[in-house]
């Protein structure tokens, strides 16, 4: 049942846009998720969106979230924290734990780039887009994006 009511948006329930689990050992105190622009250099732009993870399923950690409706153009990256001062934020000053980089970033570009043959980042599709930059390709054009792993 929780699953299923998971791929409804109503209610404030996510529709899964992004869905997978959170590995390793978890350390103690409340679990968010942060989803955080990025720039070219690396650093962090102004938080996107950060939000409580719906665990559906304790055991395995799974999580479901949406991605922002109406966001910038621009590189996000998606990560799960313990929030240690309960601001609901993510504060990298503040040296919180978090998830491991994955390497990877969820690029949205509301036109689209180049050719839009969604084949690199010069020919982006318009919507959402799943970068791998250890690889240098594109993972996936258009949500859902499912089995996103997230290692502490």
């Amino acid at each position: 049942m929780p699953l299923t009511l998971a791929s409804c948006s109503t209610l404030g329930i996510p529709n899964a846009d992004v869905s997978g689990n959170i590995n390793g050992t978890q350390p103690s105190g409340k679990i968010r998720l942060a989803f955080r622009g990025m720039t070219v250099a690396g650093y962090q732009a102004p938080v996107a969106d950060q939000i409580n993870i719906p665990t559906f399923n304790p055991e395995k950690r799974a999580y479901a979230v949406s991605l922002p409706e109406s966001p910038a153009n621009g590189a996000y990256e998606l990560l799960a924290y313990v929030d240690a001062n309960g601001n609901n934020r993510y504060d990298s000053a503040d040296n919180e734990v978090r998830t491991a980089s994955t390497g990877k970033a969820f690029i949205y570009s509301k036109e689209g780039t180049g050719s839009k043959s969604g084949t690199d980042l010069m020919n982006l599709k318009p919507g959402w887009t799943l970068y791998n930059a250890n690889e240098l390709k594109v993972e996936k054009s258009g949500a859902p994006f499912t089995n996103y792993i997230l290692n502490w």
